[in-house]
């Protein structure tokens, strides 16, 4: 978990930021990047300030976690290990006609994303993973309509069967909805979940093995596009059961 995100999990460490702001107080630079995010977000923002004590309603905490993502993607544009691959991705995200509102959010989503996304210690950063996720925005970012039914067709044919091309078929148009409805994004564990217990679980043994091997399959021909970075699939694999991963 990037560490201005944990620090400003916490509504006391965020209300007394708020509170030093309008005082007119000193901010540290992790300060200012939770201020100008809640000044980005007068909702969240609001709906922070309008509630005391230190248990929250779940929307106050979402709107606290929201905050505190934002504050995090804001600093990562002064992480020496970070900047350039931040900076291609909100130059592409811009080149797209993505707001800097959106682009905040777009970023905001992957560090929730390594922060909560999978089964691992929450105390560290894992640097590197985000690094790898930046990188996936520029081809994402890229994608279009056209752009997704010509990938969409493409893995389809490229089945070695009709059977496996059915499985392609149903499991590729599922993901994209689920994942890509409101835009594309990075697919990750949620989207995965989702989309097997929409189109798998309740299948039988061998429908769910073809429709896990077409996702699979999915995977790495996104992976191969540019659109799913090595750490990525891997982790997505290993979330399908692939002992391969």
């Amino acid at each position: 978990m990037h560490p201005i995100l944990a620090r400003f999990l916490t509504a006391d460490a965020a209300r007394e930021t708020l509170r030093k702001e309008k005082a007119g107080e000193p901010l540290t630079p992790e300060e200012q990047h939770f201020v100008a995010a809640a000044d980005a977000n007068p909702k969240q923002k609001g709906m922070l300030l309008g509630v005391s004590g230190r248990a929250l309603s779940s929307d106050a905490q979402a709107a606290l976690v929201l905050l505190a993502a934002h504050a995090a993607a804001r600093a990562l544009r002064e992480d020496e290990a970070l900047s350039p691959a931040t900076q291609k991705a909100r130059e592409a995200l811009k080149e797209e006609g993505a707001s800097d509102e959106e682009s905040d959010a777009f970023l905001a989503s992957i560090l929730l994303e390594e922060a909560f996304g999978y089964e691992q210690e929450v105390d560290s950063f894992d640097a590197d993973y985000v690094k790898e996720s930046l990188g996936e925005v520029p081809a994402l970012a890229a994608l279009s309509k056209e752009s997704v039914d010509a990938l969409f067709l493409a893995f389809a044919k490229a089945a070695p069967n009709d059977a496996d091309r059915k499985a392609r078929e149903h499991m590729a148009r599922a993901l994209f909805d689920i994942a890509w409805s409101e835009g594309p994004t990075s697919i990750n564990p949620e989207h995965l979940e989702t989309l097997l217990d929409n189109e798998v679980v309740q299948e039988s043994d061998e429908v769910q093995d073809a429709r896990v091997r077409a996702t699979v399959s999915l995977l790495q021909t996104l992976a191969h596009q540019g659109l799913i970075g090595p750490m990525r699939l891997t982790r997505l694999r290993a979330q399908l059961g692939d002992d391969d991963a």
